[in-house]
């Protein structure tokens, strides 16, 4: 098993869909530098320059996505990329030379390492995993049919995050792709570019290229998350983790160098942010939630800072407390202690990491730490708190489990950055010292992700197998197009107070739509088909077919095998049975 050898193997095997959506970014990225130049000049260093160009780029693709879908000219996707190119090389030649200065060469290399070794997750899978990537199959699948009337009844009915599916809609329309390998190597992509935010938020405060390449690796490698997020299906959710964290470090330079600026330009910028945070919320919506928190945070750090040193030590010491005490709530709560599975269990010696470096970055960036640490305690805070107007009747909190658990990396990655930083300051003038404790940490990190990092798909979410392949390649065939096929289901559960928030299906049986175009519902996988009851049920709903996956938590074959002449087969693989429903005409 060689992560990089699978990587190039997809990147080269697959290059019809990878080289456009390295393109698009490439371009997205020039028109960035483009703006940054234009407004910011000299004032940022050319690796700040480059981190916040490449952490931002599914931005200006997704106004182009959104653009391309009401326009329905495909062009789109080649002309303005390519004229962006153009535009890049004409316009930035003289600036050839001061992109190969070591840091910005640092952050080239890590892109073009780390981009195998993302990939190499796409080698091992067809499909997405997890149910939620059958829905979003489904949403991007209904973007391409150019129907605004079905796309508004999903808005208006129970789907809201839609930035992701656009970008993928618009890739897949340009490259022709399919749609689940469209979705497997755009999730790969984002999950690769968004650590570069991170060293831009950290390099800017603290003016330390070193602090800046150890918060890159730690957002990148230090944790399984947000990576793992993506066995999950929940690609909005971590494409807007990059859009967040490069709107983090684009507010931090417009507002501190907001008085540099004309009037003009600062309408200009703050119109910039005001739609870049709205593109932010559209890929999703709980986004909007962790907005409120930086700013909050970022308020009362500002507000503190006017205050005596003594008070704001004394705000560290209770956002301290507050933060155990919300770990200790969630940790007698069974379902929240998953929470801290990938930062207290299997990454706990990075965590540990952090902590010892949180003091030093405390004493030399009391204001950012501050920000960080107040965000974490929000972030466990929203975990238990109910939007009361939103959740009526729902028993919703402002975030779930899974969110949260992906998002916390962020703060924990900038802290990392800053106590090296701080670490820096304090070993002023003692370059051996300051360069081997550099060294050793970014060391420790590498050597973590290569004995412990997982690249590839977990074994944990596979709903598909094999055979459910083929079964869903037969049924697309054989059976008719009015087919109305039972699938199994489970009850989701990601909430704190163990309310239920649905049926989700539980088998491959939730891709029969998204690939078929047959109807299927729902049916509780512990069902017993062999009474009475479970049939007239499925009479009643008009249920033809019954399917049986692979993987996952399926219907019991034995027990429609006690009823023959109810449930006849008619695909019957060694893994995987597809069931008529013969029971109704008698």
């Amino acid at each position: 098993m060689n992560p990089w050898l699978d990587g190039l193997t997809v990147l080269t095997s697959e290059w019809r869909l990878t080289l456009p959506i390295l393109l698009g970014a490439f371009a997205s990225q020039a028109l960035i530098v483009l703006f940054l130049e234009s407004f910011f000049g000299d004032r940022l260093a050319a690796s700040e320059r480059l981190a916040l160009a490449v952490g931002g780029w599914t931005l200006p693709l997704l106004l182009l996505s959104l653009l391309w879908y009401f326009t329905g000219w495909n062009g789109l996707f080649w002309i303005l990329p390519a004229a962006l190119i153009l535009l890049l090389l004409f316009r930035l030649r003289t600036d050839l030379k001061p992109a190969v200065r070591l840091p910005s060469l640092f952050l080239v290399l890590f892109l073009f390492l780390s981009l195998p070794l993302r990939l190499a997750y796409a080698s091992r899978t067809a499909l997405p995993l997890y149910f939620d990537s059958a829905q979003h199959y489904l949403v991007i699948k209904t973007i391409l049919l150019e129907n605004p009337s079905i796309l508004w009844n999903w808005l208006s009915a129970s789907y809201y995050h839609f930035g992701f599916h656009f970008l993928a809609a618009f890739i897949a329309a340009g490259t022709g792709a399919e749609i689940a390998r469209v979705m497997l190597i755009l999730g790969q992509v984002i999950l690769l570019l968004i650590p570069f935010s991170v060293f831009f938020i950290v390099r800017h405060e603290t003016n330390s290229e070193a602090a800046g390449g150890f918060a890159l690796l730690l957002a990148a490698f230090g944790w399984y998350m947000p990576a793992h997020a993506v066995n999950w299906g929940k690609y909005p959710a971590l494409m807007s983790a990059g859009m967040l964290a490069w709107l983090w470090g684009m507010t931090l330079i417009v507002f501190r160098q907001r008085s540099a600026f004309s009037r003009a330009k600062r309408r200009t910028l703050y119109l910039v942010l005001a739609v870049c945070a709205a593109l932010t919320v559209l890929t999703h919506s709980r986004s909007l939630i962790v907005l409120g928190i930086v700013i909050l945070a970022s308020a009362m750090s500002a507000w503190l800072e006017q205050c005596s040193r003594r008070w704001m030590h004394a705000a560290l010491f209770v956002t301290a407390a507050v933060v155990i005490w919300l770990g200790w709530l969630a940790s007698r709560q069974s379902l929240l202690t998953l929470l801290f599975d990938p930062y207290l269990v299997k990454g706990i010696s990075i965590t540990a990491l952090v902590l010892l470096l949180f003091a030093f970055a405390w004493m030399a960036f009391p204001r950012f730490t501050f920000v960080c640490l107040t965000s974490i305690a929000l972030l466990l805070g929203s975990l238990f708190l109910p939007p009361t107007i939103l959740s009526v009747g729902r028993g919703w909190t402002l975030l779930d489990r899974p969110f949260v658990e992906m998002i916390l990396f962020l703060p924990l990655s900038v802290l990392g950055g800053l106590g090296l930083a701080g670490l820096e300051k304090r070993l002023h003038g003692r370059f051996l010292w300051r360069a081997a404790i550099i060294l050793l940490a970014a060391g420790w990190v590498v050597v973590r992700a290569v004995f412990g990092y997982d690249l590839y798909p977990s074994d944990c979410c596979v709903i598909v197998g094999n055979d459910d392949v083929t079964a869903m390649d037969w049924m697309a065939k054989q059976l008719p197009p009015e087919a109305h096929i039972g699938i199994a289901s489970t009850q989701l559960n990601v909430l704190p107070n163990e309310i239920l928030e649905g049926d989700v299906g539980a088998d491959a049986g939730v891709w029969i739509t998204p690939l078929t175009g047959r109807a299927a519902t729902l049916i509780p996988f512990n069902v017993d088909f062999s009474q009475p009851a479970a049939l007239d049920s499925l009479c009643r709903a008009g249920i033809s077919h019954l399917f049986i996956g692979e993987r996952g938590q399926t219907f019991d074959r034995s027990l429609l095998d006690l009823r023959p002449e109810w449930y006849r087969p008619l695909l019957s693989m060694p893994e995987t049975t597809v069931y008529e429903v013969a029971g109704c005409d008698k």
